[in-house]
C-alpha cells in the first residue's frame, strides 16, 4: 500500500513539473516593449566639489506595529508620500497574518509613519478570489509608466509556501482602496507553488514584467509579461538554474536588463547574475557572481548610471568579527555593480546591523527626492525605514573607483 501511495505521489509531482514546463516555455504572444526608465531627478554633486559633510544615512525610523511579528515589506512613492506594505501577525505563516499599510508624508521634515491599517486579510482574499486562502505572504507594490500603482500578494490555501499562489490587485489613485483583479494562472495543473517578492519592471507602453519563482522541487526563476491593461500575456523561464528564488530584475537601458537571484541551497552559496536584451526576449548565459547568498532576499536598484545591490552579506557586523559562524541576516549592506557583464560587485557601506539572534533582512527600496528609501524586516518585530543620500552613495562609488585605479597603477609600476 505504501509503495502505491509513493508511486501516486511521484506521478502527481511529475505531472505538476511537466505542466509547469510546458506552460512556462510556451510563448502565446510576441509582444515586447521598451523598458520604462524612471526619470527620477538626482541632483548630483560635481566630482570637483564633493560634499564631505553629506551623511550616508539621512534618516532612520521604526514603523509602528501592534502585532508580535512583521516581515516582508514593500514600498512605493506617490504624490509626496511613501506607502509601505508588510505582513504581520503572531508569526510568519500563521492564520492571523494580515497585510498592513502605513504612510509617510515626505513634504514634512518631522513626519512620522502613520499607524498601520489592515489592507487585506485571508478572509477577504477568500471572498474576492472565490478560493479558500488560509494565510498571506509577500506583498509587492510598484508604479507603472502611467503612474498606476499595482499590488501582488502571495496566498496559501494548503500546506506551506511551496503551494502558494499569486493574486493581482491595483490601487485607487489615493492609495486608500485596492481592487481585486485575478489569481494568476501560471500552471494548468493545480496552479501551485509560485511566489513573488520584488517589484515588477515597468514598460513604456504601460505594461510590465513581473519576476517570480517556482517554489516546488527545483526552485527556478521566471518572468511574466503584462499588457497596458494589466492582463498577463505569457510567462517565460529565463534560465535552467536550480535553487534560485525571488529574482530581482532592473532595466540597464530601454532594451537591456539585469537579473540577480536569491540562492536556496545550504551547500552552495554562490550567486548568479544574468542579462537580457531585445526587451527581455533574449536572455544571455548566466554568470557566477563574486557575491555569496545565504538564502535571503536581495534587491537590485538603478541609481543614475550605477546599479546597486542591497543584500545580507554575512559580513561587516562588528559583533561577528571574531566569530567563525557569521550571521547571514545580521548585516544589511550596499554594493555597486562594477562589471555589468560578469556580475561583479564591490562593497560600498553597511546600511544596518543586528545583534545575535536578530535580523535586518528582506529589503525593499524606492528613489524619491535624492534619497534611496529602504524598508526592511527588523528583528522580525517590525519594519525599519532607512533613507540614504543618493549623492553620498554616488560619491562613495566614485571614490572607490578612483582608489582602485590608483592601486592598479601602483601595482603595475612595481
Amino acid at each position: 500500500m505504501l509503495k502505491i501511495l509513493n508511486f501516486y505521489a511521484f506521478c502527481c509531482a511529475a505531472i505538476i513539473m511537466l505542466c509547469s514546463f510546458i506552460k512556462h516555455n510556451h510563448i502565446k504572444h510576441e509582444i515586447y516593449s521598451p523598458f520604462f526608465i524612471t526619470q527620477t531627478k538626482i541632483t548630483q554633486a560635481t566630482h570637483h566639489t564633493p560634499d564631505k559633510n553629506l551623511s550616508f544615512i539621512a534618516t532612520q525610523s521604526l514603523l509602528p506595529n501592534k502585532e508580535l511579528s512583521a516581515h516582508a515589506s514593500a514600498i512605493v512613492a506617490k504624490d509626496s508620500k511613501l506607502m509601505t506594505l508588510f505582513y504581520a501577525g503572531t508569526r510568519e505563516g500563521a492564520f492571523d497574518v494580515k497585510i498592513y499599510q502605513s504612510f509617510l508624508d515626505t513634504k514634512t521634515l518631522d513626519s512620522k509613519w502613520s499607524e498601520p491599517l489592515v489592507l487585506l486579510t485571508p478572509e477577504r482574499l477568500t471572498s474576492l478570489s472565490g478560493r479558500y486562502v488560509k494565510k498571506l505572504g509577500n506583498p509587492i507594490v510598484f508604479k507603472d509608466s502611467r503612474d498606476r500603482v499595482h499590488l501582488f500578494v502571495v496566498g496559501v490555501s494548503l500546506g506551506g509556501w511551496a503551494t502558494s499562489r499569486i493574486y493581482q490587485f491595483y490601487f485607487s489613485d489615493d492609495l486608500a482602496t485596492i481592487h481585486y483583479v485575478r489569481e494568476l494562472h501560471l500552471n494548468p495543473f493545480g496552479n501551485y507553488s509560485h511566489l513573488v517578492r520584488t517589484p515588477a519592471l515597468p514598460l513604456e507602453n504601460g505594461g510590465f514584467i513581473l519576476a517570480f519563482s517556482h517554489e516546488m522541487w527545483h526552485k527556478f526563476p521566471l518572468i511574466a509579461f503584462f499588457d497596458e491593461n494589466g492582463n498577463m500575456l505569457t510567462t517565460k523561464a529565463i534560465n535552467h538554474l536550480k535553487a534560485q528564488l525571488q529574482p530581482s530584475i532592473i532595466a540597464l537601458n530601454e532594451k537591456e536588463c539585469a537579473a540577480f537571484y536569491r540562492t536556496n541551497n545550504r551547500y552552495n552559496t554562490n550567486t548568479y547574475y544574468q542579462t537580457c536584451e531585445n526587451y527581455a526576449k533574449t536572455w544571455h548565459d548566466i554568470e557566477t557572481s563574486n557575491m555569496k547568498n545565504y538564502d535571503s532576499s536581495i534587491l537590485l536598484v538603478k541609481l543614475g548610471d550605477e546599479v546597486v545591490l542591497i543584500t545580507n552579506d554575512g559580513k561587516h557586523n562588528p559583533i561577528w568579527q571574531n566569530d567563525t559562524k557569521k550571521g547571514d541576516r545580521q548585516s544589511l549592506s550596499l554594493y555597486y555593480l562594477a562589471d555589468k557583464i560578469k556580475g561583479q560587485f564591490v562593497y560600498i557601506d553597511t546600511i544596518d546591523t543586528a545583534k545575535k539572534g536578530g535580523e535586518v533582512s528582506y529589503p525593499a527600496a524606492i528613489l524619491d527626492n535624492n534619497l534611496l528609501h529602504i524598508t526592511y524586516t527588523y528583528n522580525r518585530k517590525t519594519i525599519k525605514h532607512t533613507a540614504l543620500n543618493i549623492n553620498a552613495i554616488l560619491e562613495k562609488i566614485e571614490s572607490i573607483k578612483k582608489d582602485s585605479i590608483q592601486q592598479s597603477m601602483q601595482g603595475g609600476g612595481k
